[in-house]
Formats: structure tokens, sequence, C-alpha cells
């Protein structure tokens, strides 16, 4: 498969797990499950996120090898702005393994992925828009 096909289809991956995180969040957090499905569609766009940006990016050229060189590159690229957003999303993502159980860790979490909901859409857009 040509590395700009592996590009497209996760592009249309993310579109989705983007659109299935939209459709979470616009439905009331009242209920545990909620929050917690919430969060695990958040974590798909999380993974999903980094390594699209890294597709595109070596399909330009540009080589990261782990999530928080591909956020570097990106910034490099001048594809990201905001670095403290990106950088607390990979932060936020990796210590959500560590605290998951932790009821005020889930309330806090749910507000950053609002706050991180924007900056990833943005950017998902300018991807579509470059490569589509």
């Amino acid at each position: 498969m040509s590395s700009n096909r592996k590009l497209l289809d996760s592009l249309d991956n993310l579109r989705n797990a983007v659109d299935n995180l939209e459709s979470a969040l616009a439905i009331p957090r009242d209920r545990e499950l909620v929050m917690e499905g919430t969060i695990q569609r958040f974590e798909t766009v999380v993974e999903l996120v980094w390594k699209t940006l890294r597709r595109g990016l070596k399909y330009e050229g540009i080589h990261p090898a782990t999530p928080r060189e591909t956020m570097k590159k990106g910034f490099s690229a001048g594809w990201l702005s905001n670095e403290i957003v990106w950088q607390e999303l990979l932060d936020n993502r990796n210590t959500s393994s560590h605290e998951y159980l932790d009821e005020s860790f889930l309330d806090e979490y749910y507000d950053d992925i609002k706050r991180f909901f924007t900056p990833i859409k943005e950017l998902l857009e300018f991807l579509e828009g470059r490569y589509k």
C-alpha cells in the first residue's frame, strides 16, 4: 500500500474517531459510564492523532519515531500551535493509564478532554485540507 493511501486511511480513521468523540462529549456526563466511554474514545483519538501526524510528516520526508518527537516535528513544520496544549495532551494520556480508577481524576480528565478537543479538530481539518 502506498504511503499516500496509508495517510488517507489514517485521516479517515481519525475523522471517524473525532466524530465519535464529539458525539460522546455532547452527552451529559451525569453517569460514570458516559465519562468512561468518553475517556476511552479520547484515548483512541490521541493514538490516531500522533500516528496520523507522523504519517503526514513522513509523507513530507520527516521521520519522527515517538509520539513526543512527532509533536515536536509538527511544531517545527508549523502544523501545530500552542505547544503546551499538545505536551499536556500526551502527558495526560500517559497519566490516565495509572490513575484511571480515581474518581476525582475522571472529572478533571473529562474537563481536559473538552479543552483538547478544539486543537485536535483543528489539526484534523488542517491535515484533511492538505492531503484530501
